[in-house]
């Protein structure tokens, strides 16, 4: 059976929950065994501890369980002034442990009742958590996401000549007239274009990263007429980073010539390349 043991980061004298304590336990990530880390500046109500159950630590935390149970409980969650910044801290907390260790990054609200509960998931998981660990160790998340503009009358002209052969024979009648009837088709014809430019490209970049995932898109336009076009989740070594981001900005270049927005953000913890963890029955 693993070695199971919690102890508080150092500098740290928060301690368990009693059954009597009316409190519940706070996951915030997995993180590889550690013998000692220093804690992150935090507020006093955030006690955090570390949970070892054999080479796997679960970083925790501990709140009252009126927080998040009882009649309040769904009026607190409602309250954005009473949530983001504990959605604020948890970030914090998951980016903190991240640059000290590979990361299980594990969404907010995740609790456990007590400790029994917690040790009997990480004991299932354990070896699962420990591949994932070993799998993106000196790897980053990247996000890459592509837009594209197709309300301009120019781009929209140009668009038309692609998918429409006979439209620079038209009068200018008929285009207008063709244009108020098929616009739709015509915006769906170009996101299908850009998806496959981008998609392209996506495959470009394979051999710089350990990984590839696609994400889904809000297909509706945004406030200023921009349309999703795709969501690609990368994880990239930390030695390819400098040239992936190189080669990003290259071809973003060329995509703005198409009236395509290519940008980057990372890097984040690896939310999209964990394995699903399902509950012990």
């Amino acid at each position: 059976m693993a070695e199971v043991e919690s102890f508080p980061l150092a500098g740290s004298d928060a301690d368990l929950p009693s059954a009597a304590a009316e409190e519940v336990i706070c996951l915030f990530a997995f993180i590889e065994c550690a013998d000692s880390l220093e804690p992150p500046d935090e507020p006093p109500e955030r006690r955090l501890l570390l949970h070892r159950v054999g080479a796997v630590v679960a970083l925790i935390g501990v709140a009252p369980t009126a927080d998040y149970c009882g009649a309040d409980a769904e009026r607190r969650l409602a309250d954005v002034d009473w949530l983001a910044p504990r959605v604020r801290r948890h970030a914090e907390i998951m980016d903190w442990a991240m640059r000290r260790s590979p990361v299980f990054p594990v969404p907010f609200g995740t609790l456990y009742s007590n400790i029994a509960s917690l040790t009997t998931f990480m004991r299932a998981h354990e070896a699962t958590i420990a591949d994932f660990f070993e799998a993106v160790a000196d790897k980053e998340e990247w996000e890459l996401r592509a837009v594209a503009q197709f309300d301009r009358p120019d781009i929209l002209d140009k668009l038309a000549c692609s998918a429409w052969p006979d439209w620079r024979e038209l009068p200018k009648g008929a285009r207008y007239m063709r244009l108020c009837r098929d616009r739709a088709a015509l915006v769906d014809f170009g996101c299908a274009e850009a998806a496959a430019f981008v998609r392209d490209f996506v495959v470009e970049l394979r051999p710089l990263t350990a990984g590839i995932r696609l994400q889904d898109v809000r297909r509706l336009p945004d406030s200023e007429g921009s349309r999703p076009i795709a969501r690609y989740a990368l994880l990239v070594p930390l030695s390819n980073v400098a040239a992936m981001r190189t080669r990003i900005e290259e071809i973003a270049a060329d995509a703005a010539r198409r009236d395509i927005a290519i940008t980057l953000s990372g890097p984040w913890p690896p939310f999209s390349f964990r394995p699903d963890l399902k509950s012990p029955q």
